[in-house]
């Protein structure tokens, strides 16, 4: 399973970096992308640090699955929000009718 988790990670990030929009300026491209990438840090971290918490709590002698169970969960939460976050970003803050033209437009 964390093989898995890892293969995604790898494949939403690198979705995420190739599917930026052409014809925005890159300085708020770069802070809108930095938005996202804290905001899903912080959210992969509470999740994990409040399922994990939650686990200890209730069986302490399983700290391993506990930290297993956390791992996957902000795992998953942080690639939620990555998708999300590239589609809000491609969508609503860059929108197709708002970029400049680029050059495979042109032709």
């Amino acid at each position: 399973m964390v093989l898995i988790l890892l293969f995604l990670l790898g494949a939403v990030l690198w979705g995420f970096f190739h599917a930026n929009p052409t014809g925005v300026p890159r300085f708020r491209l770069a802070a809108v992308n930095g938005a996202i990438l804290l905001v899903a840090l912080a959210v992969g971290a509470m999740v994990g640090t409040v399922l994990y918490t939650d686990a200890v709590s209730i069986k302490a002698g399983e700290k391993g699955m506990a930290t297993y169970l956390a791992i996957m969960a902000a795992g998953t939460s942080f690639l939620i929000v990555i998708a999300v976050g590239g589609l809000a970003r491609n969508l609503l803050v860059f929108p197709v009718s708002k970029r400049a033209p680029s050059e495979a437009d042109a032709r």
